[in-house]
């Protein structure tokens, strides 16, 4: 018989896959598994649960060569855990501080291109011999995760949206990527790792107040919830919760307007002029977004722009156009609205 914590987790990441459609029979899982307690719980869970759905299970681990040694004893530690359970492990080896100097991103910035990756390049190779939607991309953030990122994105400032925090899924690249243990709090899953015996490796910089996210982890939080709420990380787990339910309805309005209104042209996406003015800004402000996402300005639009955009939408005189990053334009001419890169 299972151990009770054993039982009572898989049981509660068993509940995020089923209520949240995650995974379905006989699919592919391509997991991130970097050996840290996270990802080796979620990998443990798919194991134990893959017969019975009958998954395959496509380990994946990245040696970024920030940690000289300690890395190249994550990933001995991968492998001999996968060879352990008769998988076999795919590993990278990427410089990711190299990577981070070539393209101007930071450190983390370029770890997190050199995971997905690695994701995408096993994905593709599977789908040579598999229907693409039968693969899943499987990631382990934990419910401290989203706690840690709904607060980071208070503090830079955000918007509703933004209060969402980590979503169950979401598609990159092409892929459905998942999140099975995002329901499940980073001291059930030490526990669980003890009390199957799992060992993993622990790296240390995360207790290392270097990061803006270890700062908020190993500071912020802790002093938050001794001196003013003890359930802080609950309450913004919470919040998370309640934002994403809200942007899940906004976003289905949005998608309703958008099909009946956008026309979508060679680059470009327009709406009449005055049907947009008269929207409320909560639709018009995600149209012109998801104008721009098509058209290939999927980020780094500022509230700014947006509202320079909403003057020229709303006053009726002559052309007008704003500028939006890297060369992407909203100009009202001719009774249109239009979205455009010049």
């Amino acid at each position: 018989m299972l151990p009770d914590i054993t039982k009572k987790t898989e049981d509660k990441i068993r509940k995020t896959i089923e209520e949240k459609g995650l995974i379905a029979q006989g699919q592919h899982i391509v997991i991130g598994l970097s050996g840290g307690p996270d990802s080796v719980c979620l990998f443990n869970v798919l194991k134990n649960i893959s017969k019975e759905l009958e998954l395959t299970i496509h380990p994946v681990h990245v040696n970024h060569k920030f940690r000289p040694g300690a890395a190249e004893r994550d990933q001995q530690y991968v492998e001999e855990l996968c060879r352990k359970n008769g998988l076999e492990c795919d590993s990278f080896v990427v410089d990711c501080n190299a990577l981070a100097a070539e393209t101007g991103m930071t450190s983390e910035e370029a770890g997190r291109k050199a995971r997905y990756d690695a994701f995408y390049e096993v994905a593709e190779r599977i789908a040579k011999d598999v229907p693409k939607e039968s693969i899943k991309i499987a990631v382990a953030q934990n419910a401290n995760d989203q706690a840690e990122t709904v607060l980071f994105r208070l503090l830079r400032g955000t918007g509703t949206d933004g209060l969402a925090g980590i979503a169950y899924e979401r598609e990159e690249r092409g892929y459905k990527v998942i999140r099975p243990i995002l329901d499940i709090y980073r001291d059930e899953i030490e526990s669980y790792c003890e009390h199957n015996d799992l060992q993993p490796v622990i790296d240390h910089t995360n207790e290392e107040s270097v990061y803006a996210r270890n700062k908020i982890r190993n500071e912020l939080i802790p002093y938050l919830e001794k001196e003013h709420n003890t359930n802080l990380k609950e309450s913004l787990v919470r919040l998370a919760r309640i934002a994403s339910a809200d942007k899940e309805y906004m976003w289905q309005q949005v998608e309703d307007f958008y099909k009946n209104h956008a026309r979508q042209g060679d680059g470009e996406v327009s709406f009449d002029r005055d049907l947009l003015a008269k929207a409320h800004p909560a639709i018009r402000h995600r149209a012109i977004l998801k104008a721009f996402a098509f058209i290939g300005l999927e980020s780094d639009v500022s509230e700014e722009r947006i509202k320079a955009a909403d003057a020229i939408i709303e006053k009726k005189q002559g052309p007008k156009t704003v500028q939006f990053p890297r060369r992407y334009v909203l100009e009202v001419a001719k009774g249109c609205v239009t979205m455009k890169k010049l």
